[in-house]
């Protein structure tokens, strides 16, 4: 592996003057694909599958699309395609902005589980109708009266990508009550604060609650405790770096926001069940 401080970064203005990239994955060169480095996006990816083979590396994970399904990476998520087999259907990037606080929380929910949703007929059609819209409209963008259409438009296609995952989600009739949603914007704040806040202090007075509370709920939600999620966050983004970059042990522990180098190796090692040295020569090999 050739030296590296950081993960490679793409950014979706390199790709578009605008808040969305749309294409056909049938245009994709399956060769061009298959040998992109792993990398993160500063944006959203949403994938539609009416048919065919895809297949992906998600942090650590391998997930496959075959035949109909959809999909979406969040910005931070260190991926890699690995194949595209006779793959048809659409490919959908766009800024985080685009996405409304509750279009977030169901994104959010989904990529913690890792498991592509399945699409049924009724779905199919509509997301394949919306998204073939979409791009008629987006080739008119430069039109000004187009652009206003195409953030509605924008909004549908985001709408039924959270429709589908949520529907692959289990309805649970205890998902409106108040622990379920202090638990996703627990896990909300915690995407975006996980390298400075720590503790369930931290969180618990970010959303104006005691921590005693901010526990039971996200322990009732989830089975688990707010100290189980914050470590699980910080790992994550640790195994990354260790794994695609050559940053130092002790660079890393800086980046996450832990001055004591050897107190991160003993948490990564509690964890993990392995050093954060030992975890690289591991997965190196």
């Amino acid at each position: 592996m050739s030296e590296k401080s950081t993960i490679p970064l793409h950014y979706l203005k390199d790709e578009t003057d605008h808040a969305i990239f749309l294409r056909r994955m049938d245009e994709i060169d399956s060769q061009e694909a298959s040998m992109m480095e792993s990398h993160r996006d500063d944006h959203c990816n949403f994938f539609f599958l009416e048919k065919g083979l895809s297949r992906f590396m998600v942090d650590f994970r391998e997930v496959s699309i075959e035949g109909r399904g959809a999909f979406c990476i969040l910005p931070g998520q260190v991926h890699q395609p690995l194949s595209i087999v006779g793959a048809s259907g659409w490919f959908m990037a766009t800024d985080l902005s685009s996405l409304d606080d509750n279009q977030r929380s169901v994104f959010e929910n989904f990529v913690s589980n890792g498991v592509p949703a399945s699409v049924n007929d009724l779905q199919s059609e509509l997301l394949g109708k919306c998204l073939e819209l979409l791009s008629d409209i987006t080739e008119n963008r430069k039109i000004p009266a187009y652009q206003a259409v195409q953030n509605s438009m924008l909004q549908v296609c985001l709408g039924m990508f959270a429709a589908i995952f949520q529907e692959q989600k289990q309805s649970d009739p205890l998902d409106n009550l108040r622990p379920a949603i202090i638990t996703r914007q627990f896990k909300s704040r915690l995407l975006k604060d996980f390298k400075t806040l720590k503790s369930p202090f931290e969180y618990a007075h970010l959303l104006n609650i005691t921590p005693s509370y901010l526990n039971e709920s996200v322990k009732s939600t989830t089975g688990l405790p707010v100290s189980y999620w914050i470590h699980q966050e910080v790992t994550m983004e640790a195994k990354r770096l260790l794994y695609y970059t050559d940053l130092s042990i002790k660079e890393i522990s800086f980046s996450l926001g832990y001055e004591d180098h050897t107190y991160f190796s003993r948490l990564f090692k509690k964890i993990t069940q392995c050093s954060p040295g030992q975890f690289r020569n591991n997965y190196r090999k």
